[in-house]
């Protein structure tokens, strides 16, 4: 029995576990053992905040806490199990419903602990779609080029063990020496990544392509040369698809082989097995599908309650079906993917606003500033703004004007701005 298995065999009741979650072994058996044991597990990123930890932790009541980053200090109505736990001191929070088997967090502009809920028929749902879409094998291996604690990159672990292939693990950047070189050495069959990895990986992909990769898969936001990573794949008799999903489907809805259907380059693909799309009059997309969430939850009460979806999500994206192809524009609200989060554009530009006229866009993957505030003042906002959403000050610019655009109905032009 693993110290994991053993950790959660020690819970009387079904119960919370909140792992932080790094791209290593431990995080991987731990995950497994919760899903084993049944209990529900919350994976965090180990890079928040202190006050993030802080607000999850109060919100959510977990009974255990494991591999808390050593920068944080042990929280009131905690004690160390050892040194990789923490174990609740008090018994007295809500029942956990039989449903919640993981926890995932999504990043809110505000930094205030959101939680989709899924429960393990989406997770093995999930998996098994993409393993159909995909065709994964017994024979493939993927690396962890993403994550474990965001939805595309735990997909990735879930669908290749759900088929009986195998996953390194790895900590190396995507676009590090050390990671193509594990990747090699291993003889990794599958990458997947997002846009900026994609972009990282293009002048290294197209001049030396490793030997035993022969599947790659892209989502978390637009990639502009899809095409060209389509040509270079099949030149190197392998495929390439692109991928639409979200945290609150479990990962992944739609899926494009670009090799299959080079006429639908520019799509997202049709729905992964199993799946199926709608569109509203408003042409807001609407998922059904057997891996739509349980729900949201913002404290531990919610944990209470099963199914509250029935199997459908209202996506907040826009977009039209061609041929049964899903195409892609925009979101009915202003919110942004950005580094695999999303993030509300009207939210970050209100906090700026304290500072004085500003207008926010998304360009390129990058949240962009257009302020009229003192350029130092700003920056300092920013580093505390990209802090609580959970991500790095690379992916927020700021560029101080004198003036903003504005249409003739008197409201900020944003597509000028872009």
């Amino acid at each position: 029995m693993s110290p994991w298995q053993k950790a959660t065999a020690a819970l009387r009741d079904k119960g919370l576990v909140l792992l932080f979650a790094d791209n290593s072994l431990s995080t991987a058996l731990c995950y497994l053992a919760c899903l084993e044991s049944r209990h529900t597990i919350m994976l965090a990123d180990p890079a928040l905040n202190e006050r993030a930890v802080s607000r999850a932790l109060s919100a959510f009541q977990p009974e255990l806490v494991v591999r808390p980053p050593r920068t944080l200090r042990l929280p009131d109505g905690y004690l160390p199990a050892d040194e990789a736990i923490w174990r609740r001191s008090r018994i007295d929070t809500s029942p956990v419903h039989d449903e919640p088997a993981l926890l995932l967090m999504t990043s809110g502009s505000t930094g205030a602990p959101r939680v989709v809920c899924l429960s393990r028929d989406n997770l093995f749902s999930n998996a098994d779609s993409i393993v159909r879409a995909l065709g994964i094998t017994e024979t493939d291996r993927a690396i962890t080029s993403l994550p474990l604690h965001y939805c595309y990159g735990l997909s990735v672990l879930n669908s290749h063990l759900a088929r009986g292939a195998s996953v390194v693990l790895t900590h190396q950047s995507p676009s590090s020496r050390g990671f193509l070189r594990q990747l090699a050495e291993t003889g990794a069959t599958a990458l997947a990544g997002v846009p900026l990895t994609y972009q990282a990986l293009w002048p290294i992909l197209s001049r030396q392509w490793p030997s035993t990769l022969r599947t790659l898969t892209q989502s978390g936001g637009v990639l502009n040369n899809v095409s060209a990573y389509a040509r270079l794949a099949v030149e190197r008799n392998s495929r390439f698809f692109v991928m639409y999903g979200q945290t609150e489907a479990t990962a992944r809805m739609a899926v494009l082989d670009t090799a299959a259907h080079p006429e639908a380059i520019g799509s997202v693909g049709r729905a992964v097995p199993g799946g199926k799309f709608e569109l509203l009059d408003s042409d807001e997309i609407v998922y059904r599908g057997p891996n739509v969430m349980l729900g949201y939850a913002d404290r531990r009460a919610d944990l209470t309650a099963g199914d509250r979806m029935d199997g459908v999500l209202r996506t907040g994206d826009l977009g039209s079906l061609r041929d049964g192809n899903l195409f892609l524009r925009g979101r009915v609200k202003r919110i942004a993917k950005v580094a695999g989060k999303r993030i509300s554009l009207d939210e970050v530009e209100s906090a700026f606003r304290a500072l004085d006229t500003t207008a926010v866009v998304e360009s390129e993957g990058v949240v962009m500033v257009f302020c009229m505030a003192e350029v130092d003042a700003a920056r300092e906002l920013g580093r505390e703004i990209c802090a609580d959403l959970g991500i790095s000050p690379a992916y927020l610019r700021i560029r101080q004007v004198d003036n903003l655009p504005y249409s003739a109905a008197g409201k900020i032009d944003y597509q000028a701005l872009k």
